[in-house]
């Protein structure tokens, strides 16, 4: 059976439906699976044994173009990959629908009206599935992922190998090997960036909380991408007073090889801390505007913390703020 499921973005999002894949595959073992991503987050799905057809398209790009002939060569790109048995849309969005329509199929499968947040995108299924849009992520990808071979499977049956899904290179290994060098002490990667201010937990809370945890022995390792002065900035506020090393900007293969080998991960609700949560690394998520109900991955290391218990997705919303470090630092002397 040849199936496609469509998730374009975002990294987190991605992350937490590429999750199941293991157990998916062992229901099915002869199942294809193919995968429709945007370019710009498709490497995280690199070196996933998984996934027999990784498509990294420019969607959003060509969306945002809204040039006729991008969308025919589109159309033409789609139609090229043949004949699928099941096409699942885990994005829920119109553009996601759109991408699934072009796609041949027999079946097309997504959430119903009532499920998502562009309800016109039901239109454009022939068979939908009912869940509440407030239901817990982890929750609608698995009524949807296993609802599309008629099954009703709960997520906590089904992530026990989860981190089999994200492999990497042996380069991007060494290269972090290297980085980190040979000690004893546990690693703990404080996450400095986010895809909004609303989800960023400020340095100087980074900061305080460097000062309630210098009687353990750890090394903390400061990470960043698009903000290299802000993490700057905070290495010159902690460096005299713990180990820590400031991270080069690093692509997806190196930041999966980077999750594999440390022990916390610390961060607002962003896509690293979705992925040491796969990686069944320990972690600590830090939400502020999104509600923490809705997007809480559970584990046994894995604890969530929230500044606004009420959260509605306000991009104004910076309550991430009121979370105080006394309360961080307790959470990583639990999970260590």
């Amino acid at each position: 059976m040849k199936v496609a499921i469509i998730r374009l973005s975002a990294l987190g999002d991605i992350i937490v439906s590429a999750v199941f894949l293991p157990h998916l595959k062992t229901l099915y073992p002869q199942l294809e699976i193919h995968w429709f991503v945007d370019e710009m987050f498709g490497d995280i799905l690199d070196h996933c044994p998984y996934i027999d057809g990784l498509h990294k398209l420019p969607f959003k790009k060509i969306f945002k173009s809204k040039n006729p002939m991008a969308f025919y060569r589109l159309w033409k790109t789609l139609c090229g990959y043949g004949v699928y048995d099941i096409v699942i849309d885990l994005q829920g969005l119109i553009k996601s629908a759109l991408i699934g329509s072009m796609l041949k199929k027999s079946k097309f499968i997504g959430f119903d009206k009532n499920s998502i947040r562009e309800s016109l995108a039901a239109l454009f299924y022939n068979h939908c599935v009912h869940i509440p849009y407030e239901k817990n992520i982890l929750e609608r990808n698995a009524k949807l992922l296993y609802g599309a071979f008629g099954q009703d499977i709960p997520p906590q049956t089904s992530l026990t190998q989860r981190q089999k899904a994200f492999g990497y290179t042996q380069q991007a290994a060494q290269k972090i090997d290297t980085i980190l060098g040979n000690q004893s002490k546990a690693t703990i990667v404080f996450v400095l960036e986010a895809s909004l201010e609303a989800k960023t937990y400020p340095i100087e809370q980074y900061a305080q909380l460097t000062h309630l945890l210098m009687d353990l022995d750890i090394k903390i390792l400061l990470l960043s991408h698009h903000h290299p002065k802000k993490a700057q900035d905070l290495f010159d506020k902690i460096s005299g007073i713990a180990d820590v090393v400031l991270l080069p900007k690093m692509g997806l293969d190196a930041l999966k090889a980077l999750i594999g080998r440390v022990d916390v991960v610390i961060g607002g609700d962003t896509g690293v801390t979705h992925l040491a949560w796969a990686m069944q690394k320990a972690s600590i998520t830090l939400y502020g505007n999104t509600p923490m109900e809705r997007f809480k991955l559970y584990g046994e290391k894995n604890i969530s913390l929230s500044g606004n218990l009420r959260a509605n997705y306000d991009k104004n919303d910076f309550s991430i703020r009121l979370i105080p470090p006394e309360r961080v630092a307790e959470s990583l002397r639990a999970v260590l």
